[in-house]
């Protein structure tokens, strides 16, 4: 009988340790490319990248947009040295039980745009949250990619970037 007690005492804290762990990694924010001394202002993961959006150090340089991985970033916008700031596009709309905000910037004819969308489930019952990333060329979407964490939304206001 005692062994079986403690048999089932250590399955218990097992399946308690692994739920915490799992907690704990879905509701953790998603690892960004940003600086030590660059605030998020968004980051999320996409097929095994991160987007990030980063505040500078000094408010006179603005947003900057890094994609890629920590050690090989395959997109920096502006480039080190350029100034961003009126490069960078704010918009924000009503949705039906939510709203949209958008960072947009072009680049080389293309328009990357990071969003954060939260509206209203079909059923009405649950907000949808959906935080991504959309790639355009004269209008036209070439990708749109939803982060796969969930993504966080935007973490610091955006009114000072617009």
């Amino acid at each position: 009988m005692r062994a079986s007690r403690q048999h089932w005492v250590y399955e218990s804290i097992v399946a308690l340790a692994c739920w915490a762990a799992s907690s704990a990694w879905a509701q953790a924010p998603a690892e960004s490319l940003c600086l030590a001394d660059e605030p998020v202002v968004f980051a999320c993961s996409v097929e095994g990248k991160i987007v990030s959006l980063c505040r500078a150090a000094s408010p006179a340089q603005g947003l900057s947009y890094r994609f890629g991985k920590p050690a090989a970033v395959e997109l920096r916008y502006p480039q080190p040295g350029q100034r961003a700031r009126p490069a960078f596009t704010v918009k924000t709309e009503p949705l039906i039980g939510g709203g949209i905000t958008r960072v947009a910037f072009q680049r080389g004819g293309y328009t990357y745009t990071v969003y954060s969308r939260v509206g209203r489930a079909q059923d009405g019952a649950m907000p949808e949250f959906e935080d991504g990333i959309t790639v355009e060329r004269r209008g036209k979407l070439l990708r749109h990619l939803r982060c796969e964490d969930g993504g966080a939304g935007f973490r610091e206001p955006l009114e000072q970037n617009k």
